[in-house]
């Protein structure tokens, strides 16, 4: 909304281009509260108005009700002691707008999932302690994550590692009635590894040996300068990560249902995290902090 705003508009429509028809859209990471009233509208009343404003000016009534109300959402995190008391974090966030199954049901279910494993192996084979998170507030300008970073900053030298999992998604395709349905195929799959070579080996094996297809390994500037999600503002404090992340289309979309998680990678993914974790067993924060960043 911001050019529009500074463009001088009375108002804000935007037009939602998703095969669902949908208008039910819900992005407001920055939670600023906007100058000028805005609505989402469907693809088709979208198109519709195109077509009248392209035979010239067109006059709108535009009508929003909506109310701003707070309500506490809280962090979850629990620790299990290992071999000694540096940290390897395991994390993601447990909110979102809608069902919300992919984002971020099934990224839940990933740490739950690590949570459980290691809960039943002795702390003495567990590589360091282990700290498994859940986000509130991510879809509130990551509020969760900013409020845990303000009260554990002094920690974070003791961080050898930060997992974070999200979004274990299927393609779709689009009926010729215009429904949605899963195909069975994963979203491409992107890891944000930082430029450790050892890291970045560790990762590289455990997508290749539980068969991880249609995965990439990533730089954590890949795509900006740092990863487009939580474990990015781990990146920026300096602390190393690998995060497993897909962005289908329908993320932020009432589509966003149970049928579109890829149960088929659930286990594969948990046994790859595993190996990861454990891979961190022959380092400490220090070293993997200092050795020389891959090109």
């Amino acid at each position: 909304m911001e050019p529009t705003q500074s463009a001088g508009a009375a108002a804000f429509i935007g037009s939602v281009l998703d095969p669902g028809n949908t208008y039910h859209y819900y992005v407001p990471y920055a939670i600023i509260q906007a100058k000028i009233p805005g609505v989402y509208v469907s693809q088709s009343d979208g198109a519709w108005l195109s077509e009248q404003l392209a035979s010239g000016p067109v006059r709108v009534r535009l009508s929003v009700d909506s109310r701003a109300t707070s309500h506490p959402s809280y962090n979850i995190v629990g620790d299990l002691p290992g071999r000694d008391e540096e940290i390897v974090m395991i994390g993601s966030h447990h909110d979102g707008p809608w069902d919300s199954a992919v984002e971020d049901a099934s990224g839940t279910s990933l740490v739950l999932a690590q949570a459980r494993y290691w809960s039943r192996r002795p702390a003495s084979e567990r590589p360091h302690r282990l700290r498994f998170i859940l986000h509130a507030g991510h879809m509130a300008g990551g509020a969760g994550i900013y409020a845990y970073i303000k009260a554990h900053r002094k920690e974070f030298s003791s961080f050898v590692l930060e997992v974070h999992l999200e979004h274990v998604a299927l393609d779709t395709r689009t009926k010729s009635d215009g429904s949605i349905v899963p195909i069975h195929q994963n979203v491409p799959r992107w890891f944000f590894t930082s430029r450790h070579a050892s890291l970045e080996q560790a990762v590289s094996t455990a997508l290749t040996e539980e068969k991880l297809t249609r995965s990439m390994l990533c730089a954590p500037d890949a795509l900006g300068t740092a990863p487009p999600t939580d474990g990015g503002l781990y990146y920026t404090e300096g602390i190393p990560i690998a995060q497993f992340l897909s962005a289908p289309w329908y993320l932020f979309d009432s589509a966003d249902t149970l049928d579109k998680i890829d149960r088929a990678s659930l286990i594969p993914l948990t046994r790859a995290v595993i190996r990861i974790v454990d891979s961190t067993r022959t380092t400490t924060a220090a070293e993997l902090r200092a050795e020389a960043p891959t090109p």
